[in-house]
């Protein structure tokens, strides 16, 4: 008899457990709102441009804005040797892959607009990756780089072509000998 008491003890307690816990009271935390899905890309990206902006103004992290210093020197010296040739010659075309965004006759307009747009995405890029990736990592620390030190070369390498290319100058033109 004591044992089957015991049996019935045990399996009243092993049944009445969870009741006895469900019974105690905690503190729940207040549901967090979902955020949107639709608007957290878009909200994540524009706090990524305002602390690339923040962070390139004043100048936090020097190698990344003296990197983004020499890109815009580059590309506004591309610029302009390639509007100085394009005022010099009136039979010259853009050949480059910048034709299909500026067109092959670019104003100054067209190339600020798309020289903003580049340099702009390329710096976020760079400062999302020297922010956010294993700094720790040696390979890490030249990779964040690659964005703006390729863009960097090419505008530099253009504006080094368009500076000696040797055009053929009508007197009529100003600056033209």
């Amino acid at each position: 008899m004591r044992y089957i008491c015991r049996q019935v003890l045990v399996v009243l307690v092993l049944l009445l457990s969870p009741v006895a816990r469900a019974q105690q009271i905690e503190n729940v935390l207040s549901p967090v709102p979902a955020r949107n899905a639709l608007l957290s890309k878009p909200l994540g990206f524009a706090h990524e441009v305002k602390e690339t902006a923040r962070d390139f103004v004043t100048f936090r992290d020097p190698q990344w804005s003296a990197l983004t210093v020499a890109q815009i020197g580059a590309a506004a010296a591309d610029e302009v040797t390639t509007l100085n040739n394009f005022r010099i010659c009136a039979t010259c075309m853009e050949i480059g892959p910048s034709r299909f965004l500026v067109g092959q006759r670019p104003d100054a307009h067209k190339f600020i607009v798309a020289g903003v747009i580049e340099i702009g995405v390329e710096a976020v890029a760079a400062h999302y990756f020297r922010s956010h990736g294993p700094k720790e990592k040696l390979y890490w620390k030249a990779l964040w780089a690659l964005p703006q030190s390729f863009s960097l070369f090419e505008h530099a390498q253009a504006a080094y072509y368009n500076a000696t290319l040797k055009l053929n100058c009508s007197p009529t033109v100003p600056g033209c000998s």
